[in-house]
């Protein structure tokens, strides 16, 4: 791990080898960083790094397992975000919300003591504070406006003033920039940089290396939980942070096997939402085909499939299945012809109340139905059966019973659950948003495994993944999205990491 001279000020606060374990993975590895007044410092990642856990175990938002965080050289350990904030340290997440029937200006003074029984005289004492904060902060905006009335903008603003107004001496952004338009960036980093010069000190997360490099003192760079490499600002290099970002695995977790490609299955032609995260995307998947999609938070991965398969409104754009052009309003329309998706939140694929064996057959149920018995045509249940057991057994589904209902399953087991209903469809093109997320590496390499032999099949595949040695891996074609736009392409053969994480994050590539 590269390291940066030691200051001869006392950090006002240090993280000594901090755990944080979740069900099936650890997110923090013994990190240790150190913050010093009036500083910006960047911590920077892949997805998935650790990042934001790291973030919020310092700030009391989640509890940490083990090691020590000082703060002004006394041991703390915060138990929420408010107590954190009285203490001086302020948190302003990636999904900032405000409290949405108070006005900004009771956002701003949320967690005083005693308010609520103020006079008229202090109500307008309170509405002067609240506006020279703002003003401080370049925002003209009446703070008696309420809070579902304001943009992310204006919300992250809103928070920052409170840190003011509690006198925080350090605040915490967590992907401050992620749903901002470039102005708003500008905005936001100008006041980084104005809060710096007050004696404020700031701990910057973020996918925009760019941005982290334009106002940061000192970068730490996660990779899988661990804090590898710290830079300071005499000793920026863009190429150097990327390579301290990415992480290489083991070539067996990727069981990718060269199958025949075939014809065309879907193309997507000019593909616009109505919200402006999609952007002309346009691409094709073949049979037999892994088509990787890759690209940070807030890249319109996820916005893309959702709206080729009629989930999000559609602005304009054409989609072919087989060379026909067809009219996907709705996500049943998708699955009729033959467009499969997995969610990224895996969870709403599942219908808790049935079995593995009815939720697995659900996308197939009509195709098992008895037909013996004239015009009743229950649900042949033996099929039911071989079909879940093939699935339970392919994916380590436990318990091994196919009877046990989805709700008494552990949140693993649901997923793996989950991902055997959409492998269960009878589709030609299967959307996978994050398949592997959050399972253990062993069934990590399963659901690989099932991914190519489902390719062998013929059916053509698009793989979504923030894990980019995946998309590596897996992928026979790469596409890589930055800002709801399809900005690059890579064949299996021309994909490296450097260059995949520099067309994602870093414009003009």
């Amino acid at each position: 791990m590269s390291t940066v001279r030691s200051s001869s000020f006392q950090p006002i606060l240090v993280v000594e080898n901090l755990w944080k374990r979740f069900p099936g993975v650890v997110a923090v590895k013994g990190a240790s960083i150190k913050i010093f007044e009036g500083e910006i410092v960047g911590l920077v990642g892949e997805n998935g790094a650790g990042k934001s856990t790291l973030l919020k175990c310092i700030t009391g938002v989640i509890r940490k397992d083990s090691g020590k965080i000082f703060w002004f050289g006394r041991s703390v350990d915060f138990r929420s975000p408010s107590e954190a904030l009285k203490n001086g340290i302020m948190y302003v997440p990636q999904d900032i919300v405000l409290v949405k029937n108070l006005s900004i200006m009771d956002n701003i003074f949320l967690g005083m003591e005693g308010r609520g029984l103020f006079s008229l005289k202090e109500v307008r004492s309170e509405l002067d504070i609240a506006k020279q904060l703002l003003n401080e902060l370049g925002i003209d905006i009446d703070p008696r406006i309420r809070g579902e009335k304001v943009g992310t903008a204006i919300a992250q603003i809103t928070l920052i003033a409170r840190a003011l107004h509690f006198k925080a001496k350090l605040i915490a952004l967590d992907e401050p920039t992620s749903a901002l338009g470039p102005i708003e960036v500008e905005r936001l980093l100008d006041i980084m940089v104005k809060l710096k010069s007050r004696g404020i000190s700031m701990i910057f997360v973020s996918h925009k290396i760019e941005e982290v490099v334009r106002v940061a003192d000192r970068i730490y760079v996660m990779r899988d939980g661990e804090i590898v490499a710290e830079f300071d600002r005499s000793r920026f290099d863009l190429n150097e942070i990327i390579k301290a970002m990415i992480a290489r695995e083991i070539k067996e977790f990727f069981p990718k096997e060269k199958v025949p490609i075939g014809e065309t299955v879907l193309e997507v032609r000019n593909l616009s939402d109505l919200y402006g995260m999609v952007k002309n995307a346009s691409f094709y998947v073949r049979r037999g085909e892994i088509l990787g999609i890759y690209g940070i938070v807030g890249s319109g991965r996820t916005e893309m499939a959702l709206t080729l398969i009629g989930y999000r409104p559609k602005k304009e754009g054409e989609i072919y299945v087989k060379g026909v052009r067809v009219n996907i309003e709705k996500p049943l329309d998708a699955f009729r012809y033959g467009i499969a998706y997995l969610p990224e939140d895996w969870k709403l694929a599942l219908v808790y109340l049935l079995s593995i064996r009815e939720n697995i057959a659900l996308p197939i149920i009509q195709s098992i139905k008895r037909t013996d018995i004239g015009l009743v045509s229950p649900i042949d249940t033996s099929s039911e059966k071989d079909l879940a057991l093939k699935f339970i057994d392919s994916l380590r589904i436990v318990p091994r019973d196919p009877n046990r209902k989805a709700m008494y399953l552990s949140g693993g087991n649901r997923q793996k659950v989950a991902i055997a209903k959409l492998l269960a469809a009878k589709a030609d093109v299967l959307i996978l948003d994050e398949p592997t997320h959050g399972i253990d590496v062993g069934t990590k390499v399963e659901i690989r495994k099932l991914m190519v032999d489902f390719a062998r099949e013929g059916k053509a595949i698009i793989l979504i993944s923030s894990e980019l040695p995946e998309i590596i891996n897996m992928s026979d074609r790469i596409l890589v999205m930055r800002e709801g736009r399809i900005v690059a392409e890579f064949t299996r053969e021309q994909a490296k990491e450097e260059d995949i994480i520099r067309a994602a994050i870093l414009k003009g590539s």
